[in-house]
């Protein structure tokens, strides 16, 4: 009687553990497509419209606006190089003969360049993601990129990480808690038809 019951038993969580595992999936696939951002303003210290407009592809981003002012919830894209040692010693070394050409030799620099995406709400830090690329450049130093200029190969790069972040914060528990919180007080009614 004991083993019939076992036996029974075994069958019937044999037979549920697909069903169960299905289900997970089926509701695992639901959220993920169903993951939308409050509506949040843009920021970036790079100046190109490519990431920006890359995100706003994203279902999850559609909201995102560059002219939100006063929007507690913000996505800041900031960009930072930082030296390499050999990159130092090789920068250090193109300059000095770059200057003693007076410019007609390029400068060969080396840098690590880290690009952070971060949400914040009410100007506290939700979430953060870094993103980091060695890059060697040969420039001219009479040639000004401006402030927040990336070259063509850096630029690339930089939009190639949208679809990383992009998969990184539809997964993350505090961007998700954020996003169930927001649709609780503003979630848009749907009116019933009686």
């Amino acid at each position: 009687m004991k083993n019939t019951l076992i036996a029974m038993l075994t069958a019937s969580i044999i037979m549920i553990q697909p069903v169960v595992a299905q289900t997970m999936t089926e509701t695992a696939t639901a959220t993920a497509t169903a993951v939308k951002l409050p509506p949040a303003m843009f920021i970036s210290t790079i100046n190109s419209d490519d990431i920006y407009d890359k995100i706003r592809l994203h279902q999850a981003f559609t909201d995102i606006d560059k002219e939100s002012l006063g929007n507690p919830i913000k996505i800041y894209v900031h960009h930072r190089l930082e030296a390499t040692a050999g990159g130092t010693a090789a920068g250090l070394t193109s300059a000095m003969l770059a200057g003693g050409s007076l410019g007609l030799l390029p400068v060969v620099v080396n840098n690590d360049l880290v690009l952070t995406y971060e949400l914040r709400v009410n100007n506290q830090s939700l979430a953060k993601f870094e993103y980091r690329e060695n890059f060697t450049d040969a420039i001219n130093i009479y040639q000004d990129q401006g402030p927040g200029g990336l070259d063509d190969s850096a630029l690339a790069w930089a939009v190639s990480t949208v679809d990383q972040f992009t998969a990184a914060v539809i997964k993350d528990p505090k961007i998700l808690s954020l996003i169930e919180e927001y649709n609780y007080y503003f979630a848009v009614e749907t009116p019933s038809s009686e």
